[in-house]
């Protein structure tokens, strides 16, 4: 993200936090809907005793969602380029039964993660329409590539989608073909889901693409339903 781009991010969310404070709509969301994308972003992992980077953390409120589910036993690492996003996460959502919970404040593509996840988050982080000289697929792809490269387990990104009835002119709806086009790069076992609303999907890159060659079933799916 050039320097316009992430002023202007910057600015915006500031702007909303001061009006709205510790609100969805400070983020953006203003239909009551962030459980469901956590919902359909969590769906596919075994969160207990996992590590897991989210990436857009605004408020951390995932760790709110996973409380309400019962679980509390994960490593939780936030990042936000939102300051005071970051102070407020802190504040009202580092703490849940035996999960440890940290947030970072920066720019995930020019932070520097020693560290490897289980699983890489992001929801609404490529919703925005670019105004400087970075294009937004670059932006999504690089995310894409930095984030299979520290996990282990997969990546689960939310976006809006181009199949719409309408757009704002602020928006960036991300075309489904090519997303999934593009994980195809990065592993043969992947994902999309477009069954909980209408105008977003989400895409899933699962880096265990092993299979059985003897009736070419992915290994990690066999596991799951005990396939003899």
């Amino acid at each position: 993200m050039d320097d316009k781009d992430r002023e202007k991010l910057v600015s915006d969310y500031r702007e909303r936090y001061h009006e709205y404070g510790y609100s969805p709509k400070t983020l953006g969301w203003d239909k009551g809907k962030q459980d469901i994308r956590f919902e359909v972003l969590t769906s596919q992992w075994d969160i207990k005793g996992k590590k897991i980077l989210d990436i857009g953390c605004g408020f951390g409120d995932l760790n709110c969602f996973l409380k309400k589910k019962g679980i509390d036993d994960y490593e939780y690492v936030g990042i936000d380029m939102v300051e005071e996003l970051i102070l407020e996460a802190r504040k009202r959502n580092s703490q849940n039964g035996k999960a440890t919970i940290s947030y970072i404040c920066g720019d995930f593509l020019d932070i520097d993660i020693p560290q490897k996840f289980d699983y890489v988050i992001a929801s609404g982080i490529f919703n925005r329409k670019f105004i400087g000289n970075l294009d937004n697929y670059s932006f999504i792809e690089r995310c894409i590539d930095k984030s299979v490269d520290i996990c282990v387990g997969g990546v689960a990104f939310d976006f809006l989608s181009d199949k719409v009835d309408y757009r704002y002119n602020h928006t960036f709806h991300s075309s489904p073909e090519r997303l999934i086009g593009y994980a195809y790069k990065k592993s043969r076992r992947i994902m999309l889901r477009n069954d909980y609303m209408p105008f977003e999907f989400a895409v899933f890159i699962f880096k265990d693409d092993s299979f059985d060659k003897h009736d070419t079933m992915f290994c990690r799916y066999k596991d799951l339903i005990n396939y003899k």
